[in-house]
């Protein structure tokens, strides 16, 4: 016998799960209370924010993008640093970097403890709570952290477009997009009544890694999202958020994808730059 209850994923749909789900789902204590919400909108996990943020990663329009759009749209103020090749080696050297790679985060709290935090999926979900974009209901969650590995599974796109010139861009080119109709399908699928994944009305930390993967696609092949609306759609939604629109003007934007990629303009190198949004 199956069991209709709406959930807060969207307050107008419904969904069934099996009475034996059910009795698993209550055998690891996970509760069922939350299900039964009609609320508009979401709950959402949200954390005071630190004194000071700064994000480090190379030149690059990868993996610190959905991380920079979330401060971003939530009006978080934080440094932006460019690093330079150099400095990322002196950097590892001097142990500032953890687990040896970018992106990093500093946080520096209101009670002036200091951090640096590695790995740009913990970066992710640490932020995401900071600007108010993480579940706080725990099968929510894991739905959108679902749909945000599903992006970081495309994430091998992000070299395409920085990194990869001549016939090893061809040939990795071509590896990407050789399944790529099925993971967008997969996406469609996800997106609901949108015009957010899962449903939702506003986005969760997944929508912007989500975006990313997506347009980065559309660099390294215009014309791949064709006949995809629901696709073309969210990304409409997205370039709209406030804050997010401004950022995407104001970024620098990859050029020479194949040949020679580099941002335009060119970035200020091992500097920060200062983004600012509180009155």
């Amino acid at each position: 016998m199956a069991v209709r209850f709406r959930r807060l994923i969207h307050p107008t749909r419904s969904f069934s799960f099996s009475s034996a789900v059910l009795v698993v789902a209550g055998g690891l204590g996970l509760g069922l209370g939350w299900r039964f919400s009609e609320l508009g909108a979401p709950p959402t996990t949200s954390m005071e924010k630190p004194a000071k943020l700064t994000l480090l990663y190379f030149p690059v329009q990868a993996r610190a993008e959905n991380i920079a759009m979330m401060m971003e749209y939530a009006k978080v103020d934080y440094d932006r640093v460019f690093t330079s090749g150099k400095s990322f080696v002196n950097d590892k050297k001097a142990g500032k970097i953890p687990y040896l790679q970018l992106p990093v985060l500093e946080i520096e709290t209101k009670t002036g403890e200091k951090f640096t935090l590695g790995q740009s999926g913990s970066i992710t979900r640490y932020l995401a709570k900071v600007c108010g974009l993480y579940p706080s209901d725990p099968v929510e969650c894991a739905l959108c952290d679902s749909l945000f590995e599903h992006a970081q599974d495309m994430s091998h796109i992000n070299p395409i477009v920085n990194v990869y010139k001549g016939d090893t861009w061809k040939e990795k080119k071509e590896a990407f997009f050789s399944d790529f109709e099925d993971k967008a399908s997969c996406l469609i699928s996800k997106l609901g009544k949108g015009p957010f994944f899962l449903g939702r009305e506003t986005p969760s930390y997944a929508d912007f890694q989500v975006y990313h993967v997506l347009t980065s696609a559309q660099l390294a092949e215009p014309k791949c999202l064709e006949g995809k609306a629901p696709l073309l759609n969210f990304i409409a939604a997205v370039e709209l958020l406030p804050g997010v629109k401004e950022y995407l003007e104001w970024r620098p934007k990859p050029s020479a994808i194949g040949t020679k990629p580099m941002l335009e303009p060119k970035p200020t190198m091992d500097s920060p730059i200062q983004r600012r949004f509180s009155s």
